[in-house]
């Protein structure tokens, strides 16, 4: 004869809240720690405040944390505290605090809350972190998740949660259809999930003072010139080749040389006065002047003037070996044509992007340099690649500026997002 079964010791905790709401986020809450009953995650009171936290947990997304920030706060007029967790790559850039993304466990979470919580934390990329998000709400926090493809993987065990998980969140954001679908089928709810479009990946071009932009535009009066930026001594003879040649299309040409390193700038300058060029420095005080057919713009604090200035740039490094990692994001935010060579290592896809759609032109030696300097002195020229190369990199602009909006209202608005 089969013994009776014992009875199971009862989790009277468990069984009250579930009681109270049946789901399967009460359980993993009162799991985690928190104590029965549960209140509903409106409830909380709003803790308000100027700091924002991050929790980068798709890797992919970690690129669109720059502009998101600058753009946040020139909308806000404010810098907000930031603090940051997961993929922080660029925390320490932005002048963020990196943190340890919290267990799930309600003392954890609340210690945490206690000395971090932020007004608004966003999410690139879907967490399965419910103990998390319930403790946030808990200490008043607005939370908002943003995610593309590659951010609403969820492991096959953690499905059952994903759908109470998403009642977390103020607000849902998906960077195209395909993403809006994924979190749809997790669980997000249909009328409260949004598509924003791509987040910008662009980081945010270097700033310029307006009062000295405007300075130098009126001392040049219209002259034409054109900017190496990160150039180094070794590509010093071909750039110098490039401007004579195409002097001889524009006798007032004025060739504008960012050094790559401070320590290059004397050494440039000395090169261009051995070749015979008139030579300006503008650490040194020096303006260009009618006269001046090389200026070395080793002042850093301007490099963002020069770009705004300059109708075409060369980006130095990529001429010759070793070659240069810079990016084409400054020049091409900036309004400027943009030549390169073939060592531009690590960003040569955004670069032969740019050549695709008429943003960029390859050259691959010191004359076709040359050549390319002479065929774009033309304004028409550049203002069409200029204005390619100003469309390629902007297509996230838009979907930045929404989940800005959100973040604003998040911040701002009393009943929050």
């Amino acid at each position: 004869m089969r013994k009776p079964r014992r009875p199971r010791p009862r989790n009277w905790a468990v069984d009250k809240a579930v009681a109270r709401t049946p789901s399967a986020l009460s359980v993993y809450l009162i799991a985690a720690g928190f104590r029965p009953p549960l209140q509903p995650p409106e409830s909380f009171a709003r803790h308000l405040g100027d700091r924002l936290w991050i929790h980068v947990a798709d890797p992919k997304a970690a690129g669109a944390v720059p502009s998101l920030v600058d753009r946040l706060a020139e909308v806000r007029g404010v810098d907000s505290d930031l603090v940051m967790s997961g993929h922080v790559g660029t925390a320490h850039e932005l002048g963020a605090t990196a943190l340890s993304f919290p267990r799930e466990r309600a003392s954890e979470i609340r210690r945490v809350m206690q000395d971090e919580a932020p007004s608004v934390a966003v999410f690139l990329g879907f967490e399965m972190a419910p103990a998390c998000l319930y403790g946030m709400r808990e200490a008043g926090v607005r939370t908002i998740v943003v995610a593309s493809p590659s951010g609403t993987e969820v492991r096959a065990h953690g499905r059952l949660l994903s759908r109470s998980a998403f009642r977390l969140f103020d607000s849902i954001a998906a960077t195209n259809e395909a993403a809006r679908t994924s979190l749809i089928k997790l669980g997000a709810p249909a009328h409260k999930t949004q598509v924003v479009g791509p987040l910008d990946e662009v980081p945010p071009a270097p700033s310029g003072d307006p009062v000295q932009q405007e300075r130098l535009a009126q001392l040049l009066s219209g002259r034409p010139l054109w900017l190496a930026t990160s150039l180094s001594l070794t590509e010093m003879r071909s750039v110098l080749d490039a401007q004579r040649q195409a002097n001889g299309l524009s006798h007032r040409l004025l060739l504008v040389i960012a050094p790559n390193r401070a320590d290059e700038a004397g050494p440039i300058a000395k090169a261009a006065e051995l070749r015979g060029y008139s030579v300006a420095r503008r650490l040194s005080g020096q303006d260009p002047e009618e006269h001046i057919q090389v200026l070395i713009a080793d002042d850093p604090a301007e490099l963002g003037v020069w770009y705004r200035l300059a109708p075409i740039t060369f980006m130095g490094g990529s001429l010759l070996p070793p070659g240069s990692d810079i990016g084409p994001d400054a020049p091409a935010a900036l309004g400027s044509a943009i030549i390169y060579g073939p060592h531009i290592g690590a960003r040569r896809k955004d670069f032969d992007q740019l050549a695709a759609v008429g943003g960029a032109r390859f050259v691959e030696t010191g004359t076709a340099l040359g050549a390319a300097v002479s065929s774009l002195l033309s304004p028409d020229k550049t203002a069409a690649m200029a204005h390619a190369a100003w469309l390629e990199t902007s297509k996230g602009a838009e979907g930045t500026d929404r989940v800005v909006d959100i973040l604003v209202d998040a911040f701002d608005d009393p009943d929050g997002v």
